[in-house]
């Protein structure tokens, strides 16, 4: 007994030299700050502010529940503490780091197993990304969320306990609220939080698969699932309710609204002369919406006038398309906003919500008339499907994880900041600072950086190990989804052979693995279809589990096939 709480100690040691020198080398890299992004960077850090100031998130426009609020609240409680921003998101990603690893640690009673986990998370290499880690938006935060989320459903549905649900639901409402408030909160950051729901379902399917006799305790089990998803909606209510009693609509996300989803799908289903990828509405098909609806045809001055135009090239620019044909779809999406506020449509919920859904009935009944201008209906963001898109999507998907795989082999860089001085002020208020200077801007002792011997030892630590662990993910995780596949394979035949379930170690791993491959699959499907989405920033969620599958893997095998190290962690 002594001798484990030496151990222990000598872990947790290790963990919290290891965190300080993360933290060390993270305080290196200031804020990119992009003050142009009023979509993005800006978007976020204003709407903090607006919170901030008790407006809420301000004045209604088309930008107002165009993305999640989770990180805008986030980074409101952080200026109250004075703490840099990127400190605090790289404070609580640590300590999520910790709380995975003891999780880890619990399952599989290895000490060395729980360390090599943390040592991989701690020095996540985009953190010290300009472009992921440096730059004001919601990934920094969703890091954080998607592994705290994972590490909750680990500790609730596959951690043992032998006893009965009731007895669970004593010991563990704690851990389940917590899980229900982590959902909530991830829920109302990203639009996408269902790449994670996958991993979820398989953690709380081995956790029911356990609970027998279910018959007799069937009450304790309802209660057990149903705690965690009503704390969460009772999140997701509460902004709901906020912005119901601010703006009159109760919702958190205008692009989850089945009347933002209906205008859009009615525009996207008009069929085109000629396909191209990515383009969703081009010039023949505005003209046939123009003749079918009046509400369209309110939208034609944005299209083809200078609104539509700077669209079009922003698209083109940022993925280096020529020629330029259209409106890309990644960018359409936003047009389409920008062209229904110009047209005097969003200056209430209400009235957005009006227009979306005359729009779609005047589609709608356009296209009874002229069948052969139109593809089925249509009331979602999703792009019609094109022949080819499955094979694309495949192919896409491999580039995507190969990217994850080396990293994007990028290696520790800071960039300059971007903007007008007015809004860098802001970043600098909102954030607690520090942010990286403009190109065209002199610092205090007239040089654009001033580095001491300190800072640039920080950059060569970061240089080194972003480059060691690219290294180190590009073979080993490859290798570690082979050796989860073959030992699945191996696993499933040996259970239904003896009637008995896999054990804890493959649910945990198979839950990791199930994360990453369901989001490269949809980024793969965005990449073949939509928008560009083979980067770092997509994939920086991501990251945390594909350094964790790693030794997870690892260890996974060691349990099982080591007799001595199954008898340990029986005997433990």
């Amino acid at each position: 007994m002594k001798n484990r709480i030496n151990n222990n100690h000598r872990v947790w040691l290790c963990m919290a030299v290891i965190s300080l020198l993360s933290l060390w080398i993270r305080m290196a890299f200031p804020i990119h700050a992009l003050a142009g992004a009023s979509f993005d960077d800006l978007l976020f850090v204003r709407q903090a502010a607006e919170i901030g100031l008790g407006n809420w998130l301000g004045a209604y426009n088309n930008l107002t529940l165009s993305k999640g609020i989770g990180y805008s609240l986030f980074m409101l409680v952080n200026h109250a503490t004075g703490l840099p921003l990127k400190f605090s998101e790289h404070a609580l990603y640590l300590a999520v780091a910790a709380y995975f690893s003891l999780t880890i640690f619990q399952l599989y009673r290895s000490h060395t197993a729980a360390l090599a986990c943390f040592l991989l998370l701690a020095f996540i290499p985009t953190a010290w990304f300009a472009d992921v880690g440096g730059r004001v938006v919601r990934e920094g935060l969703y890091i954080s969320q998607a592994l705290l989320l994972l590490t909750l459903g680990i500790r609730c549905w596959v951690l043992p306990l032998r006893v009965p649900v009731a007895g669970q639901l004593r010991m563990q409402w704690l851990t389940l609220v917590a899980l229900g408030l982590t959902a909530g909160w991830f829920w109302i950051t990203r639009e996408e939080g269902v790449w994670l729901v996958p991993s979820m379902l398989l953690l709380m399917l081995y956790w029911l698969m356990r609970q027998t006799p279910w018959r007799a305790q069937w009450r304790a089990t309802l209660a057990f699932l149903a705690l965690p998803l009503l704390v969460a909606s009772c999140v997701v209510f509460t902004i709901n309710s906020v912005n119901y009693a601010v703006y009159g609509t109760f919702r958190n996300n205008d692009f989850r609204s089945s009347d933002y989803q209906a205008g859009y799908g009615a525009l996207t289903r008009i069929r085109h002369d000629n396909w191209e990828r990515y383009v969703l509405f081009p010039k023949d098909a505005r003209e046939r919406a123009y003749e079918m609806s009046a509400a369209a045809r309110e939208l034609k001055p944005y299209f083809e006038g200078a609104g539509g135009e700077g669209w079009r090239q922003a698209g083109c620019n940022q993925t280096q398309t020529s020629p330029c044909p259209e409106i890309l779809s990644g960018w359409f999406m936003w047009a389409f906003r920008d062209a229904v506020a110009q047209a005097g449509h969003y200056n209430s919920p209400r009235d957005a919500k009006a227009f979306f859904r005359r729009l779609s009935a005047e589609i709608e009944e356009g296209c009874r008339l002229r069948p052969s201008d139109c593809l089925p209906m249509r009331k979602t963001l999703l792009p019609p499907w094109h022949e080819g898109y499955a094979v694309d999507t495949l192919h896409a998907s491999w580039a995507v994880f190969q990217t994850l795989s080396s990293l994007g082999k990028s290696a520790a860089y800071q960039r300059p900041s971007e903007g007008d001085i007015k809004y860098l002020a802001l970043f600098d208020s909102v954030t607690n600072g520090p942010l990286a200077l403009r190109a065209d801007t002199l610092g205090p002792w007239g040089e654009h950086t001033l580095k001491s011997p300190r800072d640039a030892l920080r950059m060569r630590l970061a240089q080194w190990l972003t480059s060691a662990i690219s290294k180190l993910a590009t073979t080993a995780l490859p290798l570690a989804f082979l050796v989860w596949l073959t030992g699945s394979m191996l696993t499933v035949i040996q259970s239904l052979r003896r009637r008995t379930l896999p054990p804890p170690e493959w649910w945990v791993t198979s839950a990791i693995a199930g994360g990453i491959i369901t989001r490269v699959l949809l980024l793969g499907f965005l990449e073949a279809t939509s928008i560009p989405s083979n980067n770092m920033l997509y994939l920086s969620p991501l990251v945390p589990l594909s350094l964790a599958m790693i030794p997870v893997t690892c260890w996974g095998v060691l349990h099982w096939l080591s007799p001595s190290v199954r008898h340990n962690a029986a005997a433990a």
